[in-house]
């Protein structure tokens, strides 16, 4: 029964990445649904981000050669940092096509390799073991996924502000135990943002140092203040300091640490009870009565974040999605449209994406709390406002490209209904 519900959670996210990338991918077929589970959330950040740019292009507010030129990053940016440079030459265009189709190759390839070398599929279905120890054996897959992580090493020295692709880096070496490699990428991401991506970026980093040294002491403990500095509320942070503290015996401080993480747990989840029992066997070494339940738990001042994850509500922006009569010539109806709602301020990675086809336009939409990206950060439910916006890609792709066309909301209320977003801009070729 286990592995029936894990085999059919992921055969769901499977599918819906493939119906949202599998046009765009279609003429690589490096790797199928795995290739679009996970391409999709890095290139569906800097189409989020392009919105944003675009308008305000159009409003004049920032001129071509800086229009140009912020286009090619890939991870969302601040426009007003962007300063009016040249615009970008063939050569940076198809650098950025070459870097897009790289992570269309190497995104599955790592998810395989990290799932058969590190995933606990075993435990589930014991005949599965051998499976994975072939896997292993074999060797092919770990090849390709070093000759890809070659690649992007040389990618990012010509492209160094790349956020996507050191977060790719990191993250991978991180999963492989690559620490050494994974700490120095984490390292050059944490000077590229801010906020709380980069309270949540020293948090991973200071975690990979734990690893590599067996110990949180110096470095690792000096990367979880800063990122308690930046977002005080971080469960990660939150979670490493307590063991910090723990591992100096100093339980009551653990304990005091630890069920700040608890806090925000759902009661009656198994997160919930793991921490509880972290807390509980801090305090009693602490000399403490241990805690018993919900009602002995100080809740403090949790984020909106959590109280929306603790009651699991589903929230929702609905309305119809047209395409403007002057746009239409030259389109054969089967080009993908994608629809999708993102923050207004902050991160501009989309909370929910969904895809029709231009001949279903004028289309009714639902974007919930439930379409959320596979691996991404962003939940609807703890949004008071979101832009939602759609995007006729001629190509299938989710990147923003020349020639696509586009249209958006202003910030509507979450939980809106009978929204009109009408599809009336062409990007410059």
């Amino acid at each position: 029964m286990m592995m029936a519900f894990f085999v059919l959670i992921a055969v769901i996210f499977c599918a819906v990445a493939v119906a949202i990338l599998g046009f765009g991918l279609r003429s690589k077929r490096v790797s199928g649904r795995a290739e679009s589970e996970l391409v999709q959330t890095n290139v569906e950040a800097l189409k989020a981000s392009y919105a944003d740019l675009k308008a305000g292009h159009d409003a004049g507010k920032i001129s071509d050669d800086e229009f140009e030129e912020t286009r090619a990053e890939l991870e969302r940016r601040v426009l007003d940092e962007s300063r009016a440079t040249e615009s970008l030459d063939k050569s940076d265009k198809r650098e950025r096509l070459t870097t897009l189709a790289f992570i269309a190759v190497f995104i599955p390839i790592a998810a395989a390799v990290i799932y058969w070398r590190f995933g606990t599929w075993d435990a589930m279905n014991p005949a599965i073991a051998g499976m994975q120890a072939q896997n292993e054996s074999g060797g092919h897959s770990m090849a390709q996924l070093d000759e890809q992580l070659a690649k992007l090493e040389k990618s990012l020295q010509e492209n160094p502000k790349n956020v996507n692709g050191w977060m790719l880096l990191a993250r991978t070496n991180d999963a492989l135990k690559r620490f050494d490699k994974a700490a120095a990428a984490y390292e050059k991401l944490s000077a590229l943002v801010d906020g709380e991506t980069k309270a949540e970026v020293l948090a991973d980093w200071a975690d990979c140092l734990a690893a590599k040294n067996g110990s949180l002491d110096g470095k690792p403990e000096e990367l979880v203040d800063q990122a308690l500095k930046i977002s005080p509320k971080l469960w990660k942070a939150l979670a490493l300091k307590g063991t910090a503290y723990y591992n100096r015996n100093q339980f009551k401080e653990a304990a005091a640490t630890w069920e700040k993480v608890l806090a925000d747990q759902k009661p009656g989840s198994e997160d919930y009870q793991s921490v509880l029992n972290m807390v509980n066997d801090a305090r009693t070494k602490a000399g403490m009565k241990p805690l018993t339940g919900p009602s002995s738990v100080t809740r403090v001042e949790p984020s909106p974040v959590s109280e929306a994850a603790g009651s699991q509500r589903v929230v929702s922006v609905s309305g119809t999605v047209s395409l403007a009569a002057d746009l239409k010539a030259g389109l054969s109806g089967n080009e993908t449209v994608f629809i999708f709602a993102r923050p207004v301020e902050g991160s501009r990675m989309p909370v929910a994406v969904t895809q029709v086809k231009v001949s279903d336009l004028p289309a009714k939409f639902t974007l919930d709390s439930n379409m959320r990206l596979p691996g991404g950060m962003g939940e609807m439910e703890s949004l008071k406002q979101v832009v939602v916006g759609a995007r006729v890609s001629k190509t299938g792709n989710l990147m923003p490209q020349p020639g696509d066309l586009e249209g958006d909301t202003p910030a509507v209320a979450v939980g809106s209904s009978n929204l009109v977003v009408k599809i009336t801009k062409k990007l410059a070729q």
